[in-house]
């Protein structure tokens, strides 16, 4: 393919064919020529050509066929085609248009006519092309700045107002300890990517939504509207999954991070806050609160989790009463 776009020529004709390839070549046009309908659509789905030129009338596919498969396929429907044919009838012309059709040219046709439509069909391609470019960086600039779950994206345009309130909702924070220790910012960032990208991993294999993340610690939420109900009685394969990523992770200077994790469900309040261009979801409430201060009172390589965790888990873990703290278990 060169630079000015690759063109498929479809015509049953050889000497037509052979005439179109010679003429585009010299134009700088990239050329491959199919001799049937039966074979330009085998060829479609071998390369990405920027435009069609089309001939009607072939044996056993034909022109009005391929046009049809083209405009009704979401990955080919938007590159262009210009008919040549020799059927000048105005219904064939009609017919074409409204099947997605660009142009349409008589034979024997004009090649400096040719040429100029040519340009213009790929001029208005690559304008498209340039859109979706757009359209995809901008995308990621949003999904960068905003991190919403499925319930609120389509809150954005709304009232910073709407607030979900829930009744039970898992909340699981976890904190990684001896980072402090690292000799070097960037090797801390390395390290923080490296361990909360497989914490991420984790949460979202068994339907955790990430809420936050700041410097040392992570929260993930499940339950009611962020996750499948049944898919909290996973919590303790959750945490124990967290712990073993951090009880792999190499010493650094001869110091092993250490992990601290806690847990609960309860009530909470949730909705979409605004900071100027950035949008986040958060909660408030009694689960949050909990969990946080079972995470900070949880001694290194601890995982605490309240009464309302202990009961869901039931006895599918090895979990055992703390013997200062009332209604605190602790997950081994």
């Amino acid at each position: 393919m060169t630079d000015s776009g690759l063109i498929l020529v479809v015509d049953d004709n050889e000497m037509n064919r052979d005439v179109m390839q010679r003429r585009l070549e010299r134009q700088g046009y990239g050329v491959i020529t199919a001799e049937d309908g039966a074979r330009a659509l085998e060829l479609m789905a071998e390369h990405a050509f920027d435009l069609l030129l089309l001939d009607i009338m072939m044996p056993e596919v034909n022109g009005y066929e391929v046009l049809q498969r083209i405009k009704a396929d979401p990955i080919w429907m938007h590159i262009p085609v210009i008919v040549i044919s020799a059927v000048d009838h105005l219904e064939s012309v009609v017919k074409c248009v409204e099947m997605g059709a660009d142009d349409y040219l008589f034979k024997p046709f004009n090649p400096i006519l040719l040429k100029a439509r040519i340009g213009a069909s790929l001029d208005k391609k690559r304008l498209r092309d340039q859109e979706q470019q757009l359209l995809a960086q901008s995308r990621g600039l949003i999904e960068a700045a905003v991190r919403l779950p499925a319930f609120a994206r389509d809150r954005l345009g709304d009232d910073a107002g709407v607030v979900d309130r829930f009744s039970s909702v898992a909340v699981l924070v976890v904190a990684v300890e001896g980072l402090s220790e690292l000799a070097l910012a960037d090797e801390t960032a390395h390290v923080v990517g490296k361990l909360f990208g497989a914490f991420d991993a984790v949460a979202k294999q068994y339907g955790l939504y990430r809420l936050r993340a700041s410097g040392n610690t992570m929260m993930f939420v499940g339950g009611q509207m962020f996750q499948p109900e049944d898919g909290l009685v996973h919590l303790g394969s959750v945490a124990l999954e967290m712990a073993r990523v951090v009880a792999e992770q190499p010493a650094i200077h001869g110091t092993p991070l250490r992990i601290r994790i806690g847990m609960d469900i309860g009530s909470a309040v949730g909705g979409v806050v605004h900071i100027g261009e950035m949008a986040y979801y958060d909660l408030w409430g009694d689960a949050v609160t909990n969990a946080t201060h079972l995470q900070l009172s949880a001694p290194e390589g601890g995982i605490w989790l309240s009464q309302a965790v202990r009961t869901l888990l039931t006895d599918q873990y090895d979990m055992v009463l703390h013997d200062s703290y009332a209604g605190v278990y602790v997950l081994r």
